[in-house]
């Protein structure tokens, strides 16, 4: 009765299993996938759980289509060490897939989750191991616990490679880590039951995930038991126990004995799909129903043995604890002494117990590791004796010693230092440093001490020069003072030393010059006087008359110098010497053209001819007239300095060979560029002091891109006159600001380029108005208005200074004479 209910209720389990949408065995509808199971082996999965992993494993197995060229499988566990069971090409079939699965034996250690997604990523995943190119990679992790190691990197790194991951998180699992393993989205990839049992329900949805349309859930089958799916088809199975029928559907119940399909360890006996176990003779079956123990005879009384009763299959006999003997009766044991019958190694003394014995040592010694030698105890080697410093060992006793230097006092462990230096045993000069048994020298403040290491030589700062005396050094031992020599003074600081000017603190008597050397002084003139006798005094000289002076047209004397004048209508020139005409008047001119992109080439061709056009206008030398040419856009470039040509046609020629830059407008940049730099002295710019008018021409198409106020400001301040020459599109808020006073007659502008050579003949005029043939009134053909004014009054004052100068000379002339007729 019991076996028909059960019988039942394994039918009933069928049909449910039979149903479409129950079981996950329907064959798997994807592509070729490459596909891992890492499992989780640690302590914490027992073994019942493991064995439900292994089953999770082997149902999911039985929905793929598995094959070389369909789905590979591979399966590694991991506990605190990782092992592969199998690689991707280990199985070409799913029945040995399963005989492997099988056969896993659990590694029960720690849970290196982040170790073993690293393993599979860099040993499971390669094509040595069966990985394929282009296939789908695929993990599936199961775990039951938190990892103790980090997994949220190495996971990041296996899904850059392309691996999917699936985490499968069991009872006490953490959430946190199995979203940090598992690919994206978590709804799809992370799957957390309350346990083992529960696994299958992960079955389900990885098969949802890895499977197409399955045809056991989609049409009627007719299968009785298991239905399961392969590419556009299905085939029916059936339970464990049961076998198909030659229809394809139905199922009859299998002798699973008799298929050997038990684990009965004896004797089993089938009913159809299910089986009991029993035992042999002198056997009783287990609790487990399945595994088999020998009746033990033992257990109903020792039956008389001396120490113990043994069981065997179907009777008994005694056996002798260690260190015994079984007499001939069966029953009694007899101790064995080992030390009295000479089996024993020990090298000192044998302590014998039944069949065994232990070893010992003789006073003095103990035993070693073996148990059996003997080592002497060294007293001194194991600290414990009281020495001061010296021990020396004997087996189990000691004597005390001292170091060189001391001495062993009375009690025969403590040592003293010998003190040489107090004992006056030493042959040193000044101090006696003592140390046990020895002693060194060394030497008072401000000696050193000699090679012997005894004597004691002054230390002499100023011969080996460690002093910063400026000039003297006055050593005594160890100490120096400095002095200074004669016409100096020594500083405060005790060490420089200062020469004494004379001339600077007025104790001299020169006329006019006073040169100044440590402690005493020459007298000298002023150029233009001669020293007298006295070499104090000073004579103004005639310098127009004693020196070739050189003038054009006229020298006139000063008090030690001289300087020529020009005819009315003429200008001194640069030389200071020779004369000319308005046309060789002198200035230093800077060009500052824009060349940015909106200028366009062939307007900057028009723009070169303007700038030749004005320097045909001046008279250029290296000492009249100089021009530079600055082109800027974004940046800002000497084309040459002023310093470079000192002739039209040569300025002319470098002009027609500039290149045109493009980009930007920088007009400040530019400004800067030529106040810093176009007009210094290294560029070509004569000094100041010599007057020469510094004119800056900027020539722009367009508004700047920077702020132009600060520089143009600056130009102007420094006595630069700027002009400001406008085409286009340039701002005239710009050109004003850039412009100097008035600004009218600075500043230009038109609306093309063709223009520009108006503007070039506009500009002749102001920079030179004697170009004007006529079209301007010019009062002196040298200058303007305001220049000429100025030529006139300082001409007038020279003919004054002339007509006194020609008195005192006739004077001088007079006074002469009369010394001479007094010779």
């Amino acid at each position: 009765m019991k076996m028909r209910l059960v019988f039942l209720l394994l039918t009933l389990v069928v049909l449910v299993a039979a149903r479409p949408k129950a079981g996950p065995k329907q064959k798997c509808k994807s592509g070729p996938v490459d596909l891992v199971f890492l499992i989780d082996s640690s302590r914490s999965v027992r073994p019942h759980e493991f064995e439900t992993m292994r089953k999770f494993m082997i149902d999911i197995l039985s929905t793929l289509d598995i094959g070389l060229n369909a789905t590979r499988v591979g399966v590694v566990q991991y506990s605190s060490q990782v092992r592969t069971e199998f690689s991707l090409k280990a199985h070409a079939k799913l029945d040995t897939m399963v005989k492997g699965i099988n056969e896993i034996i659990p590694l029960a250690q720690g849970t290196m989750t982040g170790l073993a997604i690293k393993f599979v990523m860099d040993t499971a995943f390669v094509a040595e191991e069966g990985d394929r190119p282009k296939v789908p990679n695929v993990v599936v992790i199961v775990t039951d616990g938190r990892p103790q190691d980090r997994v949220a990197e190495v996971a990041i790194e296996a899904r850059e490679k392309g691996i999917e991951i699936f985490a499968v998180g069991v009872a006490r699992a953490d959430m946190a880590s199995l979203r940090a393993m598992a690919s994206p989205p978590f709804e799809d990839h992370v799957f957390l039951v309350e346990s083992f049992d529960l696994i299958h329900q992960f079955g389900l949805q990885f098969q949802d995930k890895l499977c197409g349309v399955d045809l056991c859930v989609e049409s009627k089958h007719g299968c009785e038991q298991i239905c399961e799916s392969s590419p556009g088809s299905f085939h029916c199975l059936c339970l464990p126990g049961y076998s198909l029928n030659e229809d394809g559907k139905t199922c009859a119940a299998i002798d699973l004995c008799a298929e050997g399909k038990h684990d009965c360890e004896q004797i089993c006996n089938a009913s159809p799909g299910v089986f009991t176990c029993d035992c042999s003779a002198g056997y009783k079956l287990n609790d487990d129903k399945k595994s088999c123990t020998m009746i033990d005879f033992c257990s109903f009384g020792n039956h008389s043995c001396d120490h113990e009763c043994v069981s065997v299959l179907n009777g008994y006999h005694c056996r002798c604890q260690e260190g015994h003997r079984l007499l001939e009766n069966g029953k009694t044991c007899q101790a064995i002494d080992l030390c009295a019958e000479g089996k024993h190694d020990c090298e000192q003394i044998c302590i014998s117990a039944p069949g065994v014995f232990t070893c010992d040592c003789n006073a003095g010694y103990t035993l070693n590791d073996d148990k059996k030698a003997c080592t002497p105890i060294d007293l001194c080697a194991e600290g414990k004796h009281d020495c001061e410093q010296i021990c020396i060992s004997a087996p189990g006793v000691f004597t005390c010693d001292c170091n060189t230097g001391y001495t062993l006092n009375d009690d025969k462990k403590a040592c003293t230092p010998i003190d040489l230096c107090a004992e006056g045993k030493h042959d040193c000069e000044q101090i006696c440093i003592s140390a046990p048994g020895v002693f060194s020298c060394d030497c008072n403040a401000g000696y050193t001490l000699n090679d012997d290491k005894k004597a004691c030589t002054p230390i002499d700062l100023c011969a080996e020069g460690k002093h910063d005396c400026e000039q003297i050094c006055i050593s005594a031992p160890g100490v120096f003072t400095c002095d200074c020599n004669t016409g100096y003074t020594l500083n405060d600081d005790k060490k420089a030393c200062t020469p004494i000017d004379l001339c600077a603190e007025g104790k001299h008597d020169c006329e006019q010059i006073c040169i100044s050397a440590p402690g005493v002084f020459t007298c000298d003139c002023n150029k233009g006087f001669k020293l007298n006798k006295d070499k104090k005094t000073c004579t103004d000289m005639d310098m127009c008359n004693t020196v070739k002076h050189g003038c054009e047209h006229q020298c006139v004397n000063t008090p030690g110098s001289f300087y020529c004048i020009c005819p009315e209508g003429q200008l001194l020139q640069e030389d200071g010497k020779s004369c000319g005409t308005c046309k060789s008047a002198n200035i230093d001119l800077v060009l500052l053209i824009d060349g940015s992109k909106s200028v366009r080439p062939q307007n900057f061709e028009l723009v070169k001819k303007f700038v030749n056009q004005v320097v045909d206008s001046l008279d250029v030398s290296a000492h009249g007239t100089r021009v530079g040419f600055v082109q800027y856009s974004s940046r800002v470039r000497t084309e040459f300095p002023l310093n470079m040509y000192h002739t039209a046609a040569e300025i002319k020629a470098a002009v027609m060979k500039v290149d045109y830059m493009e980009k930007g407008t920088m007009t400040g940049l530019a400004l800067k560029h030529m106040l810093e730099n176009s007009f210094s002295e290294s560029e070509g710019a004569r000094p100041l002091d010599r007057n020469i008018p510094r004119i800056g021409l900027v020539f722009t198409d367009g508004r700047s891109q920077d702020d132009i106020t600060e520089f143009a400001k600056k130009a102007k301040e420094a006595g630069i006159t700027m002009y400001a020459v406008g085409v286009g599109k340039a701002v005239e808020d710009e050109l004003r600001e850039i412009a100097s006073e008035p600004t009218e007659k600075h500043f230009y502008y038109t609306t093309d380029f063709s223009a520009i050579s108006t503007i070039a003949e506009n500009l002749k005029l102001n920079i030179c108005p004697a170009e004007s043939q006529g079209e301007i009134e010019v009062k002196d053909p040298c200058a303007c208005e305001s220049l000429v004014e100025f030529q006139q009054a300082t001409m007038s004052s020279l003919e004054q200074l002339t007509q006194k100068l020609s008195a005192m000379t006739a004077r001088l002339e007079q006074l002469e004479n009369q010394l001479l007729s007094k010779k």
